[in-house]
C-alpha cells in the first residue's frame, strides 16, 4: 500500500480525517472560526507556496514521482499544495482543542524566556549557517516573527507554544513518511548543501522550525481574524 503514486494524497488525507470529523462537535466547535482559518491560511501558505516554488526551481528540495499522482501546479505536486492547507487545519484545530481542554496558560510566565530563546538560537544559526538557504531564510523568518510577538505581547502565544509542542508529535510523523521512513525511497528529497545536514530520524532539523514559522503565522491571522468577526476562540487565561 505504501509504495504507490497515490502515497502523498494518502498521508495528506488520513492526517485530515480526525480533525475534520471533530471538527462540528458542538464543545470545541472548530466549524464557527472557518472564515477566520481560511483567510488566515491563504495568506500565509500563499507566501510559502511561493518559498516552495522558488527552492524546488533551484533545486534546494524536490519530490519524487514514484509516490505522486502527476498533477503539478507551477512544478509543485498535489499533495505538496494540500500540505500548506490541510496541515495548518489540523495543527489549528489542535491549539483550538487544547484552549478548550486547557484553560490554564501554564506557559505564561515562560514566554518571554522561549522568545529570548527562540531569538538567540535562531540569529545564531542564521549566522553559522548564513550560506545555507533552506537554514538561513528559515531562522531568519523565525527571529523576526518571535521578535514581533515579543513586541505585541500577544496573550494567547503560551497557549500556541504548548499546543505546537503537541503538533510535533504527528508533525514528525507525516514528515517522517514524507522523508522516506518506512519506505523504499523519499517523498520529499533536499539538498543536503543547503541545510545544516542535521536530522531527527530521516526528518531535517530545519523543519520543525520552518513548521513553527509557518503555523504561527497562520495562528496569528487566525486570532487577529477571529477577534475582529467573533469567530476564532474566545481566548482566555486562567491563572489562579
Amino acid at each position: 500500500m505504501l509504495e504507490t503514486k497515490y502515497l502523498y494524497l494518502l498521508v495528506m488525507g488520513f492526517s485530515l480525517l480526525v480533525p475534520l470529523l471533530r471538527s462540528f462537535e458542538n464543545r470545541v466547535a472548530y466549524y464557527k472560526s472557518f472564515k477566520a482559518l481560511g483567510l488566515a491560511t491563504l495568506i500565509v501558505s500563499s507566501f510559502f507556496l511561493a518559498w516552495d516554488v522558488i527552492f524546488t526551481k533551484l533545486g534546494f528540495w524536490g519530490f519524487n514521482p514514484k509516490y505522486l499522482s502527476g498533477i503539478y501546479l507551477f512544478e509543485l505536486p498535489l499533495g505538496e499544495w494540500l500540505f500548506f492547507f490541510i496541515i495548518p487545519y489540523c495543527s489549528i484545530f489542535v491549539y483550538r482543542v487544547y484552549n478548550y481542554f486547557v484553560p490554564k496558560d501554564h506557559l505564561r510566565r515562560a514566554v518571554p524566556h522561549i522568545n529570548n530563546f527562540l531569538i538567540g538560537f535562531s540569529v545564531a544559526l542564521a549566522v553559522v549557517f548564513y550560506n545555507r538557504w533552506y537554514t538561513v531564510l528559515t531562522f531568519a523568518f523565525l527571529a523576526l516573527l518571535i521578535q514581533y510577538h515579543k513586541k505585541k505581547k500577544l496573550p494567547w502565544l503560551g497557549k500556541f507554544y504548548a499546543s505546537y509542542a503537541i503538533v510535533l508529535i504527528p508533525f514528525f510523523m507525516v514528515n517522517g513518511i514524507l522523508t522516506g521512513t518506512g519506505l523504499e525511497q523519499e517523498i520529499v528529497w533536499y539538498n543536503e548543501e543547503e541545510m545544516t545536514g542535521v536530522r531527527l530520524g530521516t526528518v531535517p532539523f530545519e523543519d520543525a522550525f520552518y513548521g513553527l514559522v509557518l503555523l504561527l503565522g497562520i495562528c496569528t491571522l487566525y486570532e487577529y481574524f477571529g477577534k475582529r468577526w467573533k469567530q476564532a476562540w474566545a481566548y482566555e487565561t486562567v491563572t489562579e
